[in-house]
C-alpha cells in the first residue's frame, strides 16, 4: 500500500527536479566554484606551497647564480682584454712591418728617396752626405730603424766607433739590432781589445743569420785569430760549403784546415780555389804551407 503511495510521490518530485534545472540551467553553467568558500582556501593554499617553494629554490640557487654571473663576467672581461691586446699587437706589427705606413704617401716616398740618396752616397764614400740625408729622415720619423741602421754602418765604415757604438747600442735597446749591428759591434769590442764581448756579438750575428756564409767566416776569423783553430774549422767549412764558388770563403776554410794541420782537407779545397782564383802569389803562398804539412 505504502509502495503505491511513494512512487507516485518519487515520480512528480522527479518531474519537478527536472523542471526547476530546466529553468535555472544556465545559472548553474555560471556559477564560479572559486565563490565557495572551500575551493577558495585550497587554491590560497596552493598558492602559498608554490611561492615557497620557489624561494627555497631561488635561496638554494642563489650562491650558484652568483658565482655563474662573476664567472661570465670574468669571461667576457678576459675575452675583451685579450681582444684589445690582439687589436694592438696586430697595429704594432704592421706598424713593424711598414714603418711608414702611417705618413701620408708624400711623406713616404720623401723618406724612402733620401734613405737612397744616403746609401747611394756611401757607396761613393761621401760620408758627410750621406749622414746629412740620414738625419734629414730622422727629422721627420725619430724612430725610423733603417736610418739609424744606416748612420751605424757610416760611423763604423769611418772608424768612428763611439758614434757607431751609441747608434747600435741604441737599436739593441729597441730590440730592432739585427746581424750587421751585431757585427758591427764586434768589430768595435775588437778594435778596443776586448775579446769576450767581441766573441758573444759575432755569435748573435750568427744567431740571427744562421744560414749567413759571411757570419760564419767572420767567427772562423775571430777563432783563428785568436789561436782557435778546432773551433774555426766547422765555420769555415760551412761558410764554403753555403757558398761553394766563393774564393774567400774557401780561403778561410783552408786557413782553419792548415791551422788543424789537416792536410786532406787543405788540399782537397785547395784544389777547388785553383778554379775559381788568379791570385797566383796566393794561391803559390797556400800551396807551400798545404805540402809542408806532410
Amino acid at each position: 500500500m505504502l509502495y503505491w503511495i511513494a512512487f507516485p510521490v518519487a515520480f512528480v518530485s522527479v518531474i519537478v527536479l527536472t523542471v526547476v534545472l530546466g529553468r535555472h540551467w544556465k545559472e548553474i553553467r555560471l556559477l564560479d566554484p572559486t565563490s565557495i568558500k572551500e575551493e577558495r582556501m585550497r587554491q590560497v593554499r596552493e598558492k602559498i606551497i608554490v611561492q615557497r617553494f620557489e624561494r627555497v629554490r631561488a635561496h638554494t640557487l642563489a650562491p650558484l647564480s652568483t658565482v655563474v654571473k662573476r664567472g661570465a663576467l670574468l669571461g667576457k672581461t678576459a675575452f675583451h682584454a685579450a681582444y684589445i691586446k690582439l687589436i694592438q699587437l696586430d697595429r704594432f706589427y704592421r706598424q713593424a712591418k711598414s714603418p711608414l705606413a702611417h705618413m701620408a704617401p708624400s711623406v713616404q716616398d720623401r723618406i724612402r728617396g733620401l734613405i737612397e740618396e744616403a746609401r747611394s752616397l756611401a757607396r761613393d764614400l761621401k760620408w758627410a752626405d750621406a749622414e746629412r740625408r740620414y738625419l734629414e729622415v730622422l727629422s721627420i720619423d725619430t724612430r725610423n730603424i733603417d736610418a739609424y741602421k744606416g748612420l751605424g754602418m757610416l760611423y763604423l765604415k769611418q772608424k768612428l766607433y763611439p758614434q757607431a757604438k751609441e747608434t747600435f747600442e741604441f737599436l739593441m735597446k729597441i730590440q730592432k739590432a739585427d746581424d750587421a749591428c751585431f757585427s758591427g759591434m764586434a768589430e768595435i769590442a775588437e778594435a778596443e781589445g776586448d775579446a769576450a764581448t767581441a766573441e758573444v756579438m759575432r755569435t748573435k750575428a750568427l744567431e740571427d743569420q744562421p744560414r749567413s756564409p759571411t757570419r760564419h767566416a767572420e767567427l772562423a776569423s775571430f777563432f783563428l785569430e785568436r789561436g782557435e783553430p778546432g773551433k774555426a774549422w766547422p765555420l769555415a767549412k760551412r761558410a764554403a760549403d753555403l757558398e761553394p764558388k766563393s774564393a774567400k770563403y774557401l780561403v778561410t776554410a783552408i786557413e782553419a784546415a792548415i791551422a788543424m794541420g789537416n792536410q786532406t782537407e787543405a788540399r782537397r779545397r785547395f784544389d777547388k780555389l785553383r778554379l775559381l782564383s788568379t791570385d797566383q802569389p796566393r794561391l803559390q803562398s797556400l800551396k807551400e804551407r798545404i805540402d809542408a804539412l806532410a
